[in-house]
């Protein structure tokens, strides 16, 4: 009788063991699976980010040109065109920054405890 209460408090510990060791791994793993989830989104929002900024220059320098072609001074196109970029930088940081920020911040956190 007292062998096999030995045996089974053994076997019991050990069971435990395996489960917590399982349970790490498969902590590991979560882990690791959030981890790459949020960095390959951040690369992603980081090259689609630069691609946008890249295409947004040469816009507005084709704008510019444009404008100064329509008002017959570069000055004048190119000021246009920092007038409108400076009213929406205005736009976005009295009316929509809070927005955004919430925005963001949402998809940050639904992107880090979505399930699969």
């Amino acid at each position: 009788m007292k062998e096999e209460e030995v045996n089974y408090f053994k076997d019991t510990k050990d069971k435990v063991k395996q489960h917590l060791q399982q349970r790490i791994m498969l902590l590991r793993l979560q882990a690791t699976e959030k981890i790459s989830t949020v960095a390959s989104t951040i690369i992603t929002v980081v090259v689609v980010a630069l691609i946008a900024v890249f295409l947004l220059i040469f816009i507005s320098i084709t704008a510019g040109y444009w404008l100064a072609d329509v008002t017959g001074s570069l000055t004048a196109g190119f000021g246009i065109v920092a007038l409108f970029y400076l009213v929406v930088f205005l736009f976005v940081a009295f009316f929509l920054r809070k927005i955004l920020q919430n925005f963001f911040i949402n998809k940050f956190i639904h992107l880090f405890h979505k399930k699969d």
